[in-house]
């Protein structure tokens, strides 16, 4: 009888047998391709119709039994061995997977309490296949002692190597779980090193920013109070100059009323000495006149000689001025000038300095306070 179905290789863990299957080329891929020998798998196993089955076709195995893939039924038949030798605990259960690039590849996969059991159920089931989908010759399978001899293969065995085998896969796994551990935690150590790394640089840079922040308030903060200060200096000297300006015009304007005063005095002087100069000159007129009218009464009188009468009398010479009256009317009276003397011209005005305009003031009021604060002049009477 030709190998029907070629097992590849098995995987076996914690609670999974795998078994990669390779049907041959000239087997069928569908049960429906060879009813007959789906026939004969029926006829060994009657039951496997009642397991239950997950796909499209129903909810047990009987519905997808005549039309599902060869290695779906190997899966079925592996899980009745199993379940008639009562070994394999209450619930045996199985998978197929179709291995993309080829389509007579195949995982089939089974629940495992023990590797033993399941890779002779497995291996067993492969036997019964190639015979039902190989014309079914004599002698036929006999199911009840594949069973027994399956229950005797792992009695044989007994514990220990079960026992064995599961203390290698546990520390395999244990080894596996511990690299993992490991590499998830160098993992989870560079990723922590990283965002302490970021965080870093981001406080690093934040605090940069928040020095350059302060140093251009604090840079703004000293410009504002040297622009302050200088401010301030600028008002003071500006107060200061005014304050010089103002005394300045003030001093100008004492010397200013200072010296009208005095040239106000100088004309009351001259004035009283002109007073006096007339009143001089009027009493001389008087004694003039007085002794001319004496002459007229007594002709001839001592030492006057006669004169015509019809001639005109001669002046008589003028009494001299007293020193004290030369002296008060020096360059004001001509003793030889009988007319009136010429009053003095009143001294031409100076003129005013302008005024200086504070920067608080305004110019008309400045010249109407400057105006205000000058006594009138008094002309010369």
């Amino acid at each position: 009888m030709a190998q029907l179905i070629d097992i590849q290789r098995v995987e076996v863990g914690l609670e999974n047998l795998t078994a990669r299957v390779r049907l041959s080329d000239d087997a069928p891929l569908m049960t429906s391709e060879d009813l007959h020998g789906t026939t004969r798998v029926y006829n060994l196993m009657p039951h496997i119709i009642e397991h239950a089955c997950l796909g499209d076709a129903g909810k047990t195995f009987k519905a997808a039994m005549g039309n599902t893939e060869l290695a779906h039924l190997l899966e079925h038949v592996t899980v009745e061995l199993l379940a008639q030798t009562n070994l394999a605990g209450d619930v045996t259960s199985g998978r197929t997977y179709p291995i993309d690039g080829d389509e007579r590849l195949y995982d089939v996969q089974i629940s495992c309490a023990d590797d033993v059991l399941t890779a002779g159920a497995l291996s067993s089931a492969c036997w019964i296949m190639g015979w039902a989908f190989s014309g079914g010759g004599d002698p036929a399978p006999d199911v009840e002692a594949i069973v027994r001899g399956l229950c005797g293969l792992v009695d044989s065995l007994g514990d220990e190597p079960g026992k064995r085998y599961e203390h290698e896969v546990e520390g395999r796994v244990a080894a596996e779980v511990e690299d993992e551990r490991r590499r998830l935690l160098a993992e989870r150590e560079a990723e922590i090193a990283s965002a302490r790394e970021v965080a870093y640089a981001a406080a690093e840079r934040a605090a940069r920013e928040r020095a350059a922040a302060h140093a251009a308030e604090r840079a703004a903060r000293v410009a504002a109070e040297e622009e302050r200060r200088q401010e301030a200096d600028r008002r003071a000297a500006a107060r200061l100059e005014a304050e010089r300006v103002l005394a300045q015009r003030e001093e100008e304007l004492r010397r200013l009323e200072a010296e009208r005063q005095r040239l106000e005095a100088e004309r009351l002087e001259a004035e009283r000495l002109l007073a006096e100069v007339y009143a001089a000159a009027e009493c001389d007129e008087g004694r003039t006149t007085d002794g001319m009218a004496a002459t007229d009464v007594a002709p001839g009188a001592a030492g006057a000689s006669a004169e015509d009468p019809h001639q005109a009398p001669r002046a008589q010479e003028d009494e001299p001025i007293p020193d004290f009256l030369v002296d008060a009317t020096a360059g004001t009276v001509d003793p030889e000038s009988p007319s009136e003397p010429e009053l003095p011209a009143d001294p031409a005005p100076q003129a005013e300095p302008d005024a200086y305009a504070a920067p608080w003031e305004d110019v008309s009021s400045t010249d109407d306070r400057r105006h205000d604060d000058m006594p009138p002049t008094q002309g010369v009477r």
